[in-house]
């Protein structure tokens, strides 16, 4: 994961932020329909400064979860700052995947789960389950890295030391197909 990359990303949005304020680039966007005018602005730069691509509805789905989590766990924190590193973490592609470990924090009942490890059985990735209703260490890890016992969540750490946690089933999988198909 790259920090120039999370400072570029949050410079962005902080720009992008000015210029909607300004009237440069539309009209100043309040209220919930916010993050439908963000991704029609930042779905190509995403795309060919960062190597980021998402769909439009996609892009509106990351900015929404990174407001999300932005609230619930750390308000106080400079707004751009945190939604580049919760992008950067989610979705930016790995340096080394072959050198990665994977967990997955899951239970089987779990629905998006299920997806998830349908996805895993299909691109035949090796990943280490973690069932968090049968350890209480694996959720009181994921607890104490995302705040919350919500799954799935792939941690992903990397020959360096590194560890990303990415939460959402649609985001682990696209993750895994870009990364291990």
């Amino acid at each position: 994961m790259s920090k120039e990359m999370e400072r570029d990303i949050a410079e962005l949005l902080r720009q992008t932020a000015i210029d909607f304020r300004e009237g440069r680039i539309g009209d100043d966007i309040e209220g919930p329909d916010w993050p439908i005018g963000y991704a029609e602005v930042l779905k190509l730069p995403f795309a060919e400064r960062f190597g980021l691509e998402f769909s439009k509805v996609q892009l509106i789905q990351c900015l929404l979860r990174a407001d999300n989590e932005y609230e619930a766990r750390s308000p106080e924190s400079d707004w751009a700052d945190y939604y580049a590193g919760y992008i950067v973490e989610c979705h930016s592609a790995s340096d080394s995947p072959a050198n990665d470990r994977l967990a997955l924090y899951y239970f089987p009942t779990c629905p998006f789960c299920r997806k998830v490890l349908a996805a895993m059985k299909q691109l035949d990735v090796d990943i280490e389950l973690r069932n968090i209703q049968e350890n209480e260490q694996y959720r009181d890890e994921l607890i104490a890295a995302r705040g919350r016992p919500t799954v799935p969540v792939l941690k992903i750490e990397s020959p360096d030391g590194g560890a990303r946690w990415m939460p959402e089933s649609r985001d682990i999988i696209r993750y895994l197909e870009k990364n291990y198909s």
